[in-house]
């Protein structure tokens, strides 16, 4: 599912608009072995000598290709084209990369199938500019300039992209230059994605070395823009190919503090090398990376402001199909560890780490069996089962940035093998959800189910109840039953005699209107609503809904993970009446399409000022 609605096939980060978003150009059929394509700039004309590189979302039963895509990365053409063959079926990200140049969500999908045609669109990259300074004035001369960047353009927290691919040329943009500043003190950091940026001066990388060789303020704390701590860093904004000039830094030669301590193993032996992530408690920015070998357990960083910090050790991943047969990883990771400087060094930290847990399983698909329901479906092209991306969604509310969601976040994602059976990796302890990103929109999500331990008793709901993990649980048996037949909703919502879009930002939540659905999560799907009142629900299993639309607030839409609310009880109970009083019931049946629903919406009223209090009795 997309962007939180069960079983959506996967779509631009946008996921407001339907199969209109995918190419134009007519694909080729699943059997292919190809992903062809075009890389192009936001004007359109095409990009040559850009880097493709494509990657197995299940990297742990193929990491050939991984690496050979790294290692021999296909060229586009002078008209922009690029055709990446040979591909087994299943789901891949696929990034293009040219210096200067970031890559854009616009057009792109999360995921593509061999057979399917892309176009991926690079912008020019932002730059920032200026001039660093001591205390009296004279120029700072080689010292390392970063960028950070702690919100994107649409003003949402900094993430990175979940794809190894991105993830990948993400690191090597942020590698060019090396950007230090000449002898008059003037720095240029250019290919920078949009978005707002703090700028530090001084200090090491957040890989915890300079870049290039070290000088003499490697071993201060860095200054921010103009001449501050983190916490009163001024932001600077950065647009698509525009320059923000003039951001210079007084420097504020200061050693800082530090943070020290040590790691142990709890369950399992012990990884042959451990990183130690320190980020900022605030937005998850990852200010250093430590390294700690085996047969030692010390870890350690310097030239620290004062704030807030989060430390987390993680043992390296391992199995990622390296042995026969593996198509797991395993790594070990720590509770996340709230740290605060405050004048001081702060030391005799301990962090243990637990191995993280898995779920394994199968997918069932159920075809079309009658001829009538297969003539309604007569249009619908068969996609292998390999192309299902899979994963999970703790049920717990984040509180703060996970700090190794970055680290990890490009393996969460799975596809199954050729038998169907997949396995879910990288689990930290608690309550999971599946997520399941269909590769065509005719097919739906019908049921998740757990054998019991009695062979007899009715398989467990794991949909509805979810799937408990405990650190190191290799919960095997899941059974992922999706079937054809899948419906689309498409429309606006619209306000008013005039018809016109909501001014407040909503999402649209379909809901069963059938009294025995009442619990079955995945009937339940919500989307956003787009500035012009658009929306689109896929992947629907058909049946009777209503259609509720409720207005959220800037801090739910900004929720880099936000829940589904069909996992609470009380909230379906809430839908429900919700639905039923609008009295409206819209019937989906096989494979139906309706694109142009209208839905009416009644803005909330709120009160232009307190109302009176009332006199004492």
């Amino acid at each position: 599912m997309a962007r939180g609605s069960h079983g959506q096939t996967d779509k631009p980060a946008s996921g407001l608009q339907q199969t209109a978003q995918t190419q134009a150009t007519k694909n080729e059929p699943r059997s292919s072995t190809r992903i062809k394509g075009r890389v192009v700039t936001e004007g359109g004309r095409p990009v040559p000598d850009a880097s493709i590189t494509v990657f197995p979302v299940n990297i742990a039963g193929n990491l050939q290709s991984a690496v050979t895509s790294l290692l021999r990365p296909v060229i586009s053409d002078a008209d922009g084209n690029f055709d990446l063959t040979s591909l087994r079926p299943g789901a891949y990200s696929v990034s293009a990369s040219s210096p200067g140049y970031v890559l854009s969500d616009q057009g792109s999908k999360a995921f593509y199938r061999p057979g399917d045609t892309a176009t991926l669109t690079l912008v020019k990259g932002g730059v920032i500019t200026g001039r660093v300074t001591n205390s009296s004035g004279e120029p700072l001369v080689g010292a390392l300039v970063r960028a950070i960047r702690v919100r994107e353009a649409n003003d949402k927290p900094a993430r990175a992209r979940a794809d190894l691919g991105s993830q990948i040329n993400e690191s090597l943009e942020m590698t060019l230059g090396p950007f230090k500043t000449d002898d008059r003190g003037i720095y240029r950091i250019y290919g920078l994605a949009p978005g707002y940026y703090q700028v530090a001066a001084g200090g090491r990388s957040a890989q915890g070395f300079s870049l290039g060789m070290g000088n003499a303020y490697d071993g201060d704390a860095p200054t921010y823009y103009p001449s501050s701590t983190i916490e009163t860093a001024s932001e600077v904004s950065v647009l698509a190919g525009g320059e923000a000039a003039n951001i210079d830094i007084r420097y504020r030669a200061h050693r800082g503090h530090s943070i020290g301590g040590t790691v142990s193993v709890s369950g399992g032996p012990a990884p042959q090398a451990l990183s130690v992530l320190l980020t900022r408690a605030s937005n998850g920015v990852v200010e250093a990376t430590s390294i700690v070998m085996q047969g030692r357990d010390h870890f350690g960083f310097d030239t620290l402001l004062d704030g807030e910090y989060v430390v987390t050790a993680m043992g390296n991943p391992e199995n990622m199909g390296l042995t026969a047969g593996a198509e797991s990883m395993t790594a070990s990771v720590s509770e996340p560890r709230r740290v605060t400087i405050k004048g001081a060094d702060v030391s005799g930290i301990n962090l243990v780490i637990e191995p993280l847990a898995s779920i394994a399983g199968r997918i069932v698909l159920e075809p079309l069996q009658d001829a009538k329901q297969k003539a309604l479906c007569r249009d619908t092209r068969p996609s292998p089962i390999e192309g299902t991306v899979l994963s999970t969604r703790d049920e717990r509310k984040e509180t703060a940035p996970d700090p190794i969601s970055g680290p990890l976040g490009a393996f969460k994602n799975t596809t199954p093998n050729e038998k169907s059976e997949f396995i879910i990796s990288l689990l930290r302890p608690g309550v999971h959800h599946l997520d399941v990103q269909f590769p065509a929109e005719h097919l739906y999500l019908k049921a998740v189910t757990l054998p019991q331990p009695d062979p007899k008793a009715r398989p467990i709901d794991a949909a509805k109840n979810g799937v408990s993990l405990k650190s190191g649980d290799k919960i095997k048996g899941l059974v992922v039953t999706t079937s054809e037949g899948a419906a689309r909703l498409s429309g606006k919502v619209v306000i008013g005699a005039e018809n016109k879009p909501p001014e407040a930002r909503m999402r649209v939540h379909l809901v069963p209107a059938e009294p025995e659905a009442a619990d079955e999560v995945l009937r339940y799907f919500e989307a956003d609503v787009s500035a012009d009142g658009a929306f689109a629900l896929t992947n629907l299993p058909p049946g009777k809904y209503w259609l509720v639309g409720r207005e959220t607030s800037d801090a739910e839409q900004a929720e880099p993970d936000r829940k589904l609310l069909a996992w609470d009880a009380g909230a379906r109970t809430s839908l429900r009446f919700e639905g039923e009083a609008s009295k409206k019931v819209i019937d989906l049946t096989q494979c139906q399409i309706i694109a142009d629903h209208q839905s009416k919406y009644v803005p909330l009223t709120r009160p232009s000022k307190p109302p009176a209090k009332k006199p004492p009795l």
